[in-house]
């Protein structure tokens, strides 16, 4: 049969070279036969494009434009953030969703191929113009995992967010002291109900907010209380017997108050009142801890410039222990610096990490 003769307009079209509607250009990989759209560009470009692509696909070699296309990947940023494994932190995995969604509104439809070190410095300039200098460290980090992500299966030949100059973070924040503790502390009660609590219980055992915020009822069993970190995942055995002699109380001092609002709940922080959806009984937000104690600060007229934050208390847990001098503080707030810690600390084994006081393990 023979062929089908060539319409006389395109007669002068290189080989591969198609018009199926008109003014719009596709190009046919003889290797393969694999369509490329050029799209709607000059009669002009398509022509140089195609023969480009003729003559690359003849020789092997890699060329730009859509020549570069026939042999590379057409990945883009956007595909590459779908492919991100999902962190099984709940914490983690938030926060990478609202980073990758800024990643992909900034560099998002840029080709894995062509990501460039500029892409990657533009956006965190932008973040570093409008002052938020603690996100754009967070955004190279979380480039710089997935560009690796990237070059490991194969997207990438190199790392770009590599290259970028790492963001040194200015320490704005104050730190606590037990007098500045205590003046908020006053004051707690006309903010809420809970904060006092949720403050005492954060100084006695040394731990996060998120880690209070969750902290379950029944967590006491035997002479220990145990308590999961929400944020490394980490379990810990705390004695209730653990006192801390700079507000004299023990930790089973605060379980106990916590405990006394006459409102049946699951958590030691809890609402003890129905506001809107929240139901008596219900955890309290970690955000809801911040934004409390920033209220309590304010009224009990504590400068805002370098104002300490709710997670500051942690560390001043630290201090007046270490001070105090007979406390595992490491083990106590759950770091994995100390070899010794960091063998009951993999959250993948069963044992928990025990606290010791005097000297002792309990």
């Amino acid at each position: 049969m023979a062929a089908r003769p060539r319409i006389r307009k395109r007669a002068h079209f290189p080989p591969n070279l198609h018009e199926p509607r008109p003014g719009y250009y596709t190009w046919r990989d003889p290797r393969d036969g694999k369509s490329y759209v050029l799209g709607r560009v000059p009669i002009e470009q398509a022509i140089y494009e195609a023969i480009e692509a003729n003559l690359k696909a003849a020789s092997g070699k890699q060329a730009k434009s859509l020549a570069e296309r026939i042999s590379t990947s057409d990945a883009t940023v956007e595909d590459l953030l779908g492919k991100m494994p999902v962190s099984t932190t709940k914490g983690t995995a938030k926060l990478n969703r609202q980073l990758d969604r800024i990643i992909a509104a900034a560099v998002g439809t840029i080709l894995c191929t062509d990501l460039k070190t500029k892409h990657i410095a533009d956006m965190l300039e932008a973040k570093l113009a409008e002052g938020k200098i603690a996100l754009a460290r967070q955004l190279r980090s979380r480039a710089v995992v997935v560009c690796r992500r990237g070059t490991s299966l194969g997207l990438m030949e190199h790392n770009p967010a590599m290259n970028t100059e790492p963001i040194k973070m200015v320490v704005r924040r104050g730190r606590l002291t037990l007098e500045r503790f205590m003046e908020i502390y006053e004051v707690a009660p006309q903010v809420n109900e809970w904060l006092q609590r949720a403050m005492l219980l954060a100084l006695v055992s040394g731990q996060d907010r998120s880690t209070c915020a969750r902290w379950p009822r029944r967590c006491v069993h035997g002479e220990y209380a145990r308590v999961h970190r929400q944020k490394t995942g980490v379990e810990i055995e705390i004695p209730v017997a653990l006192r801390m002699d700079a507000v004299g109380k023990s930790l089973m001092d605060v379980i106990r108050e916590c405990r006394s609002t006459g409102v049946v709940s699951q958590y030691l922080v809890h609402h003890v009142r129905q506001k809107g959806k929240t139901m008596k009984g219900d955890p309290v937000n970690p955000d809801a801890l911040s934004v409390a104690f920033a209220k309590a600060r304010e009224l009990a007229k504590i400068p805002e410039e370098g104002a300490p934050t709710f997670h500051e208390i942690r560390s001043l847990s630290k201090r007046l222990y270490e001070k105090q001098g007979n406390v595992d503080t490491k083990a106590l707030l759950g770091h994995l610096s100390d070899q010794s810690a960091r063998i009951y600390a993999d959250p993948r084994g069963i044992e928990p990490i025990r606290v010791k006081i005097g000297g002792k393990i309990g």
